[in-house]
């Protein structure tokens, strides 16, 4: 490898302009563009920090998602830059020479300060960028609201962060989210011109195709007669009916207890459904992938409308925030 450095007293640029030397804390030693004094480029020095510290180029190389070869010649590199031979190799690995210790030490204090002052401009950054805090639960962020997303940025503007507050309390959001807008059942954080009602409850069971063809002629009576199916309800432990109760109060009761297998979270007891284990409720406002996808078949006589409304809302901190109204409108048209 040739390096580029000039003579003693030959410094200068490219042009023939002389270039003012820089002095070293030490006062001796003049550093200019070029030359043994001149700082290794970032992917050399991180190939030869993660070496030092494994003991081994190819756990550096896995570490670093490259290959052996590259950060053998990122060192070579470097030692040829530097003149000073900074490993010594041998069959089981490389250790540090006297040299490459120093140079270690100093890479790490780099590195490390690299890294800290990366972090503090990037949290500078997120603090002077205009955000909004949307609160939902799992269901709602994995079935409603990531669908959208995409649409959602585009509307609010590559500027404006957006922060989704996942809550898993059984479905339900606590009263005083620390969030700018509230996607919920009926939520009452709000006065009226801050809420806006994205759908009115609509329930109806489903199944996944193999299931309905499987039990058919069980399907195609009454609900009364559907007593032997597996319900797959959303519900805490030996509650298995609750979930089910709106629908049963539209659509009718199983004339003798159905078998329920329960699960915690929604978004598991809609997985079951997929795989054929029973019949899951799916909401109009959250089914329509699964639906669409052919994954999930509906069943009986249609949709139980009840007169629950689930809601965009804002918040008292959100409604002092531009982002965070525009989302009442996009939400509020989107069923």
């Amino acid at each position: 490898m040739t390096l580029r450095g000039r003579p003693p007293g030959a410094a200068g640029r490219s042009d023939g302009t002389p270039v003012e030397p820089v002095q070293t804390e030490h006062g001796g030693s003049n550093v200019t563009d070029h030359g043994p004094c001149s700082i290794p480029p970032t992917s050399t020095l991180l190939a030869f920090e993660s070496a030092a510290r494994h003991g081994n180029f190819s756990r550096a190389a896995r570490e670093l998602e490259t290959s052996q070869s590259a950060v053998s010649r990122h060192v070579a590199r470097l030692e040829t830059q530097l003149g000073a031979r900074l490993f010594e190799r041998s069959r089981t690995g490389v250790d540090l020479t006297e040299a490459g210790r120093r140079f270690r030490d100093a890479v790490a204090v780099g590195l490390g300060a690299l890294r800290a002052g990366t972090a503090d401009a990037a949290a500078l950054s997120r603090e002077a960028r205009p955000e909004v805090a949307i609160a939902c639960t799992d269901e709602v962020s994995q079935l409603f609201l990531m669908p959208r997303y995409q649409e959602l940025s585009e509307a609010l503007g590559e500027l404006v962060r957006v922060r989704i507050q996942v809550h898993s309390a059984m479905g339900h959001v606590p009263p005083r989210p620390p969030a700018d807008v509230v996607l919920a059942w009926e939520a009452g954080i709000s006065t009226p011109e801050d809420r806006v009602v994205v759908a009115r409850e609509a329930l109806r069971p489903f199944s996944s195709p193999d299931y309905a063809a499987k039990h058919a002629e069980t399907l195609n009576r009454p609900v009364a007669g559907w007593g032997g199916l597996t319900f797959l309800s959303f519900a805490r432990p030996g509650e298995g009916a609750e979930s089910w109760k709106p629908w049963f109060a539209g659509a009718g009761c199983p004339a003798t207890r159905p078998r329920y297998e329960e699960f915690d979270v929604y978004t598991y007891a809609l997985e079951a459904a997929v795989a054929g284990r029973g019949l899951v409720l799916g909401w109009r406002h959250l089914i329509g992938r699964h639906v669409e996808s052919g994954a999930l078949v509906g069943l009986g006589d249609g949709f139980v409308e009840t007169a629950r409304c689930f809601t965009v809302a804002l918040t008292p901190e959100g409604r002092q925030r531009p982002p965070a109204r525009a989302c009442l409108g996009l939400f509020g048209g989107a069923m």
